[in-house]
């Protein structure tokens, strides 16, 4: 959650809180922030305070969702009337100039629960074809630490990996697209991608032989998710929490809320 506060006139310009900590790099919210403000003729100076309660910088949409509350929060806090879709399309183009994701934004804006992006492109135009997910159903997480996606996604060869596999993938969804598909192609692409730590592998294993249906590498991160149901979802946070006390896990329902304006 952001909350935005214009602190003064005359310039263009944004500094940023995250979690309590000023001197978080919170690189993509302020460059959204600031391209929403340069973009509309805006001369302010604002202040964001974010609560971010996912782990940051491993492919949970942090970066993407905070940089989508920030323009909302800031647009909201200096008179910018604009569609979701064209705020949204600010936190966008900061992922895209930052690399720090991978159309995340698109999704996140007017889209709830499980599925993928099936025609890329900016908010309002990409295509997403959501999966049911059957009443109960949990995603637990193991978080290990942040990873600098820039590395990755400006290597012209994993770059290419990404784009083949990921278009394997998607071909494989759409012919059944389904929840089981989706998670079968996720460990599939991510297993085959090459990017996955000693460490990843590990609790990947650990997950699956807890119980998990299906267990794969965050896209991209230190991290896992492993999708099972209400009852063996503590069984297999047990698991994980095994591995090390250093690891933070976490479970969660598969989302239904759409990202908004909380209050102006």
């Amino acid at each position: 959650m952001s909350t935005a506060t214009i602190i003064d006139e005359g310039i263009a310009d944004v500094s940023t809180v995250v979690n309590g900590d000023p001197k978080y790099d919170a690189r993509t919210t302020r460059r959204a922030v600031n391209l929403l403000l340069s973009g509309t003729g805006t001369t302010k100076r604002v202040s964001l305070d974010q609560d971010v309660q996912t782990p940051i910088g491993s492919g949970f949409g942090a970066s993407a969702s905070s940089a989508t509350s920030a323009v909302y929060a800031a647009a909201a806090t200096v008179g910018i009337e604009r569609p979701n879709s064209e705020l949204a399309l600010f936190a966008h183009r900061a992922e895209i100039i930052e690399q720090t994701g991978l159309g995340t934004v698109s999704v996140i804006f007017d889209a709830v629960g499980a599925g993928a992006i099936t025609v890329p492109g900016e908010p309002g135009k990409a295509k997403f074809v959501t999966v049911s997910a059957p009443k109960g159903t949990r995603i637990v997480t193991a978080f290990i630490a942040p990873y600098d996606k820039k590395d990755a996604l400006s290597s012209v060869s994993i770059s290419e990996r990404i784009n083949r596999l990921g278009h394997e993938s998607l071909s494989s969804f759409l012919s059944d697209p389904t929840l089981d598909t989706l998670a079968k192609e996720g460990e599939r692409f991510s297993g085959s991608l090459g990017l996955e730590s000693m460490e990843v592998r590990k609790l990947i294993k650990l997950a699956k032989s807890a119980g998990a249906d299906y267990a794969s590498q965050n896209m991209i991160g230190y991290s896992v998710h492993s999708l099972v149901n209400t009852e063996g979802a503590e069984k297999v946070a047990r698991a994980l929490r095994s591995y090390s006390s250093e690891i933070r896990i976490d479970i969660f329902e598969v989302g239904a809320r759409r990202a908004g304006l909380v209050s102006a």
